[in-house]
């Protein structure tokens, strides 16, 4: 004689089952995200210190290992906070840090640059992937704005924003490779304020 399923016990497995498949992939249920932010000064100047958390993806790792690069982007606004009409916006930056693999010498290469600049500057040649992450999610901009030009008992904040993207090809091979522009993710708004 076949066995009869009640509805209760239906639900119970299906709620068990949907459970389980969430919890064994805890990453999907997180975004990445902007923390860890430092302002300070030096030498009448403001600097700013944060860090990305849960930026890299299994399928970038993949597609990393290809030798295909990846280009994480930061988009930092420094702004006064005013009540009465807008803000005032002080200083817009956009720092880029693009990760290449190069298989024949199994080695990561960090290359950076600031505000959309042409050029690539070798930030950092790493042997392992774990070191380049760090590397990667870790910003310090310094000198971003002068002290003499803030406004006493005003407040003030930092927007970051972060993306990540696949480095588009040359033209020439652009067509075999369509996938590879391909954004991974973009990052919720971080605001973090200050007084001065």
């Amino acid at each position: 004689m076949a066995k009869v399923i009640s509805a209760k016990h239906y639900l119970a497995g299906l709620f068990f089952f949907f459970f389980a498949f969430f919890f064994a992939f805890p990453g999907w249920a997180e975004s990445p995200e902007i923390q860890n932010i430092r302002i300070s000064t030096s030498s009448n100047y403001l600097n700013l210190r944060f860090s990305l958390i849960r930026g890299f993806t299994r399928k970038m790792e993949k597609t990393i290992q290809s030798g295909i690069p990846i280009k994480f982007n930061y988009y930092i606004t420094l702004a006064q906070q005013r009540s009465w009409k807008n803000d005032k916006v002080l200083a817009q930056i956009t720092i880029s840090k693009t990760l290449k693999y190069d298989n024949l010498k199994n080695e990561y290469l960090i290359f950076s640059n600031k505000n959309n600049g042409e050029n690539h500057i070798l930030k950092a040649t790493l042997p392992t992937l774990s070191e380049a992450k760090k590397i990667l999610s870790e910003v310090e901009i310094l000198s971003i704005y002068p002290l003499w030009q803030l406004e006493r008992n005003r407040t003030y904040y930092f927007s970051i924003k972060a993306d990540a993207c696949g480095e588009k090809p040359p033209p020439y091979i652009r067509y075999l490779l369509f996938f590879v522009n391909e954004k991974y993710f973009e990052s919720n708004e971080k605001i973090e304020k200050f007084r001065y």
